[in-house]
């Protein structure tokens, strides 16, 4: 008897083999995804890309896509979102390359599995960071959604941030004619949205407000408003945009309904718009929003110069149209988070904008964000760091717009780097930290991260650079130029009206360049 049960196993096993081995080649399997911290064991969300032993993407039915709407950009990718619940779908009988991550904040994990029957499978991410150890809350400020369902709209909202580790978000409200029909984010009401605040994500929904000349063209600019009561009316302004009327009404007249309301207003598109300026000057915006969107501009375009004529001007980002990137502010917010909270962090400067790496930043002990007010030179010590999950490559150090330290990453640990650096500081200075990469993320984006500044007022001043200064006169004189080129008024007063505000810009920016 002993000796026949070996003999049955073995012929039970090769049953098995010829079983599966028969089965059709496109049968499919259950399989239930998890997501764990490497560290401690707990269920985290994240997205998961899998692919078949020949490199091909595989689609995952029932989970939702992370791509969604961006399938023209990025054919072919596909992402899918694993809730802290774990997530079920199926998958043909084979083998697979399974890849996971979880925001910025983890590596990213892969496995190779064979699939032959219904199966539970576990990644385990490492955690490269932990911004809530710094009080540090990651937020997006600028989300429409276009060409979905209502109820896809509520699942890419209620699913993608937690995946991404967001914890605020803004929507936001946009009209232009015709093309508006299908912005579903539109149907969303002002203010917070308690719906779709799921799995610890807050959700307000606010406004873009904007100009165009021409439908897709450069404007007065576009501005966000968040945590705002009511819609700024006229929500988009000029016939370029709204396909009729005039450009009587620059941006300022709704950022001040804006404001009236409490609400807090962020320049989009870094250097897109003539009204920027203007704006800046007068303190009508609170944050300029860098790369939400595309690329466009450099730091040094308009964020060194409103630093370097003595502006405090907050780093912030978004995505604008769908979540193409894992672009995000973090803002610390030291007591309990609310929307109102974490637009106090961005607004007093207390605040990164990165789309790859967590940066740090210390100016004589002081954080992101704080003025240190020197009354006799000394010299000051800085330190820096970044860590993510792509090659940081170069760590920058940038003093009142020039960069005056460099750190390449190690070759052996090219996602890190840090720096210490001493200067004597004997006049008024603003500090901050970047990176330099063309490493590019999942998405195909090319990575970024700086820091909002740490401020020295010396004896009393603030920054003020010449060239800064006179740089930005020649875009007000160059913006009033174009107005008086390609706006359309109503009449002569009208056109009066808007070339003065650039006459009354470029006559502010003329005395504070002679008092120096």
């Amino acid at each position: 008897m002993r000796k026949l049960l070996p003999a049955f196993l073995s012929a039970l096993l090769l049953g098995v083999g010829v079983f599966v081995s028969a089965q059709p080649r496109d049968a499919r399997v259950k399989v239930r995804l998890r997501l764990i911290d490497a560290a401690n064991g707990k269920a985290v969300a994240g997205i998961v890309h899998v692919s078949d032993a020949d490199k091909n993407t595989v689609e995952l039915p029932g989970l939702f896509d992370r791509m969604a709407g961006m399938t023209k950009d990025l054919p072919g990718v596909h992402w899918y979102v694993v809730s802290t619940e774990g997530a079920d779908t199926t998958l043909p009988v084979g083998k697979y390359h399974l890849q996971a991550l979880s925001g910025l904040e983890t590596g990213r994990a892969q496995l190779d599995v064979e699939v032959r029957a219904d199966s539970e499978i576990s990644l385990k991410l490492p955690f490269l960071f932990r911004p809530e150890d710094a009080g540090l809350v990651a937020g997006n400020t600028h989300l429409h959604l276009r060409g979905f369902s209502l109820d896809k709209a509520d699942q890419y909202v209620k699913q993608i941030p937690s995946a991404d580790r967001l914890r605020v978000l803004f929507l936001s409200y946009l009209e232009r004619h015709k093309d508006d029909e299908s912005y579903i984010t539109n149907k969303y009401p002002i203010g917070d949205l308690p719906k779709l605040s799921a799995a610890g994500v807050l959700v307000n929904n606010g406004e873009e407000h904007r100009h165009n000349f021409q439908a897709f063209g450069e404007g007065y600019g576009h501005v966000m408003f968040l945590n705002i009561k009511q819609l700024v009316k006229p929500v988009s302004l000029g016939p370029g945009i709204t396909g009729e009327g005039n450009d009587d009404v620059p941006l300022r007249t709704g950022i001040d309904n804006a404001k009236q309301q409490g609400g807090t207003v962020l320049w989009c598109h870094n250097t897109f718009g003539v009204e920027d300026v203007l704006c800046a000057i007068t303190r009508r915006f609170d944050a300029l929003n860098v790369f939400d969107g595309s690329r466009t501009g450099k730091y040094e375009d308009n964020y060194y110069r409103y630093l370097n004529i003595g502006l405090r001007m907050p780093i912030s980002t978004g995505t604008d149209w769908f979540m193409y990137d894992q672009s995000r502010v973090y803002a610390h917010v030291p007591g309990k988070l609310t929307i109102a909270s974490w637009l106090d962090a961005l607004k007093s400067g207390r605040c990164q904008a990165t789309n790859g790496p967590l940066l740090s930043l210390t100016v004589d002990g002081k954080a992101i964000g704080d003025v240190i007010d020197l009354k006799e030179p000394r010299t000051i010590k800085i330190a820096a760091s970044a860590v993510g999950r792509h090659p940081v490559q170069k760590l920058q150090l940038v003093q009142n717009g020039r960069v005056i330290k460099t750190q390449l990453a190690s070759p052996k640990d090219p996602e890190r780097a840090s720096l210490t650096h001493e200067v004597r500081v004997d006049g008024p200075a603003w500090f901050a930290v970047r990176i330099d990469s063309d490493a590019k993320n999942e998405f195909q984006k090319t990575l970024f991260a700086h820091t909002s500044p740490v401020y020295v007022d010396f004896q009393g001043k603030r920054v003020f650079d010449l060239d800064a200064g006179v740089a930005l006169l020649k875009q007000v004189e160059e913006g009033r130029a174009m107005v008086r080129d390609r706006a359309k008024f109503s009449g002569v007063e009208a056109e009066q009206r808007i070339v003065a505000l650039y006459d009354a810009a470029a006559q502010d920016l003329r005395d504070r360049l002679n008092k120096r």
